[in-house]
């Protein structure tokens, strides 16, 4: 036990002695080779060198100290990649390592490469490479992760989680945008609807101003029952409120058969529509100017004694004290796309429905945060 007490001092003297090695070894961050990423090769050069320093493994010569360096030995480093430039570099600069590294877009996913060569050696001693998935917004964090696992430094599970791209079996590929959110929008009335809108009171309209433009608001619900790399099929429900500021009450259901581009967002769909409307039935003559008129408040008059045209007994949208609710059905066609801010999806969208007495031209649009599955 005695002896053991005797080689602690040597054995604090070897850890103290190995820890101040490793700190003292130069380092000269140089050449980072980016492929269609949103970066250019200088300022990944320069977020390498920063998340190389954090790491305080080496001491990173300063990039204004490197200029001088390359300067005073008359380096062009513009293509400076491979091993030989590299150690010229290094051996003008008098450090133990030079690091590089890559940076490459490859559609899906981004690839970030760091080495570290050794310049006495003349290899490279450390390699690290790591692959994430597409958000340019989030290279120094993949830098970090990189330097890290090169470094031998344990990284954040959940950074991992979020960057990391992990690949998908090659027999289900899907991926598909869910768009499931509230919707707004203004509707444009045309056809009979729009007389009837803009009609007196006394004759069973509400008096609006043409033209006949009222609000919507609802939401949307959707489920994909097809989806193949980027193309998706989908079945949408959309519940929609109509005309609430001009003191009408106007729900309706719309079933759409959709499809769209998960890669690109645009879309189209089509289907039925179900609309709570206030109808009245009883006689109605066309008079001079064509338009529909309510014959005696809707008094039947059995002896038949009609003055002028012949009236017609039928169903009417109508908003006098008479009418009561009905389901009118009518059909929907809807094209659109979805925009993209970071993780919020922007659906925006212009749609036609028709029915017997009129229709409907819109644009709606909504927001929801996006979701892949």
């Amino acid at each position: 036990m005695k002896n053991l007490f005797n080689y602690i001092p040597f054995i604090l003297f070897s850890i103290i002695s190995l820890s101040f090695n490793a700190q003292s070894q130069s380092a000269a961050v140089l050449s980072v080779y980016t492929q269609s990423a949103k970066i250019s090769p200088e300022m990944a050069e320069s977020v390498l060198r920063v998340e190389m320093t954090k790491t305080e493994q080496f001491n990173v010569i300063d990039k204004l100290d490197m200029i001088e360096i390359l300067k005073e030995n008359e380096i062009d480093v513009s293509n400076c990649y491979g091993k030989k430039c590299l150690l010229r570099v290094g051996k003008s600069a008098g450090v133990d390592k030079v690091i590089t590294g890559s940076i490459e877009n490859l559609g899906k996913k981004i690839v970030v490469t760091v080495k570290i060569l050794d310049v006495d050696s003349e290899s490279y001693d450390k390699v690290a490479i790591e692959e994430f998935i597409n958000l340019d917004a989030e290279i120094q964090s993949m830098v970090k992760i990189v330097v890290n696992k090169a470094l031998g430094i344990e990284n954040s599970q959940e950074l991992l989680n979020t960057l990391v791209y992990f690949n998908q079996p090659p027999i289900t590929p899907i991926t598909y945008l869910k768009n499931n959110g509230p919707r707004m929008g203004l509707s444009y009335v045309i056809g009979n609807t729009a007389k009837i809108l803009s009609a007196q009171k006394a004759e069973g309209g509400l008096g609006i101003n043409s033209p006949v433009v009222m609000s919507q608001i609802g939401y949307q619900f959707e489920g994909s029952y097809l989806s193949a790399g980027d193309f998706q099929a989908l079945l949408e429900g959309l519940i929609f409120i109509t005309g609430v500021e001009k003191g009408l009450f106007s729900p309706s259901l719309a079933l759409l058969n959709g499809f769209r581009s998960s890669k690109n967002g645009w879309e189209f769909g089509f289907g039925p529509t179900f609309r709570i409307s206030s109808s009245a039935e009883g006689y109605y003559t066309i008079g001079a100017d064509g338009e529909y008129d309510v014959i005696d408040d809707w008094n039947y008059r059995s002896d038949g004694n009609w003055q002028g045209e012949t009236p017609v007994f039928e169903y009417r949208t109508d908003f006098s004290g008479n009418s009561s609710p009905r389901i009118k059905t009518g059909w929907v066609w809807a094209l659109g796309k979805t925009f993209h801010s970071g993780y919020l999806n922007i659906p925006v969208n212009l749609f036609y429905s028709s029915g017997s007495e009129g229709g409907y031209i819109g644009l709606s649009m909504g927001f929801n945060i996006a979701k892949k599955d």
